[in-house]
């Protein structure tokens, strides 16, 4: 049995035995919300002005090198017909979420309205949640105040979710290509966004809705998924 087979094996056990113990699977305080909630990201009305970004390094707190968002970009096309894509790079919060799966600590869970949160000081920064991520999403780094090592993912604004509220990239998105709300909700909005799309992008289409059993944060592409790289 290798490294991370044995790290795998000895976090189910652990699990198992808080189980049988009678301890919820929930952190403290992060009771889930009644119904599942989502991210949608509209790719197609992106607008690159990165406010989404700074929105969410200001409200979790995070130093100036360190991003819970990026994106990929992608030309296509041959000059002078050449068109711009790009997509929204950060935690899916996959409803069958296989960093929840390795971790040996149980830093990471599923908390309100069915996203993936981190455990920050739980979080040993043993790197199996990035080599388990589909997405290639968790990055590695030093926290500021105490200088360990600690993986860093969205949270999806974990304290603003569990007061009923909409995490910052959302709140502050110009043009509208960030939204949130119910699970259901969002996937018919990004369905009927996508039928309005593919007059001019037949290749329009909804990611995240079959993909790990359901993703929290769906996307409007106008390009198959395949053309992302970060993307499966």
């Amino acid at each position: 049995m290798n490294r991370r087979d044995f790290l795998k094996t000895s976090a189910a056990a652990g699990s198992a035995a808080a189980v049988l113990a009678g301890c919820s699977s929930v952190k403290v305080g992060d009771a889930p919300a009644p119904q599942r909630m989502a991210l949608l990201m509209d790719n197609s009305l992106c607008v690159n002005c990165q406010a989404c970004r700074l929105a969410c390094q200001n409200e979790n707190n995070l130093p100036v090198e360190k991003a819970y968002i990026r994106f990929d970009y992608l030309e296509q096309g041959t000059f002078p017909n050449v068109e711009s894509f790009l997509n929204r790079h950060s935690c899916h919060h996959c409803e069958d979420a296989p960093c929840i799966d390795v971790c040996p600590v149980n830093a990471l869970y599923k908390g309100a309205g069915g996203f993936t949160y981190t455990d920050f000081e739980t979080c040993i920064g043993c790197q199996l949640c990035q080599g388990a991520c589909p997405f290639t999403v968790p990055t590695f780094g030093a926290d500021p105040a105490t200088g360990a090592w600690k993986m860093y993912k969205c949270n999806a604004c974990k304290h603003l979710v569990a007061e009923g509220k909409t995490p910052a990239c959302a709140t502050t998105c110009l043009t509208n290509a960030v939204q949130y709300g119910t699970w259901d909700e969002m996937v018919a909005k990004a369905e009927a966004r996508v039928e309005a799309l593919k007059d001019k992008y037949p290749a329009a289409n909804v990611y995240g809705t079959t993909q790990q059993d359901g993703l929290g944060l769906l996307l409007v592409l106008r390009s198959p998924p395949a053309d992302y790289p970060h993307l499966v």
